[in-house]
């Protein structure tokens, strides 16, 4: 099953979609919830509470380096190459992964030099819209 592992309060569960709902996969059994898109955020009604998810964005400083090394997944899409592992030090440019949607491949590369960590997809894996695929630490943070 691919989906997206979530953290809750009160553990980690499974999401997976539907065409119009998404399922929520945990150990006491699967139940569904209603998302439903508003620009590039999505209201989620699950258990009697609304939540609201945004993608995560990267922020640049002054220097134009980005703040995140965060690989988002801008649209739903099926990962079709990882080129690198978890833990890999990767230098700014370097391919980590290439992500096809819409019949259209995206290279994801390091945004700087630094160390992959949190890759959470794999090569054949489809992934949601907004996912964090990998994190690329940049080598000072990396090193403390």
């Amino acid at each position: 099953m691919n989906g997206v592992e979530v953290e809750l309060e009160h553990g980690r569960e499974q999401v997976s979609t539907l065409s119009d709902r998404l399922v929520v996969h945990s150990d006491s059994g699967a139940e569904t919830a209603l998302a439903v898109r508003v620009g590039d955020a999505v209201h989620v009604s699950y258990r009697g509470i609304q939540y609201l998810v945004e993608p995560v964005r990267a922020r640049r400083s002054a220097d134009g380096r980005d703040h995140s090394g965060d690989l988002v997944s801008p649209m739903p899409g099926l990962v079709v190459e990882v080129m690198c592992e978890d833990g890999e030090s990767v230098v700014k440019g370097q391919k980590i992964l290439v992500l096809e949607a819409m019949k259209t491949q995206q290279t994801f590369a390091a945004p700087f030099d630094g160390v992959v960590a949190n890759l959470v997809v794999g090569k054949g894996e489809q992934v949601v819209e907004g996912l964090v695929m990998a994190v690329v630490r940049p080598t000072e943070a990396a090193e403390t």
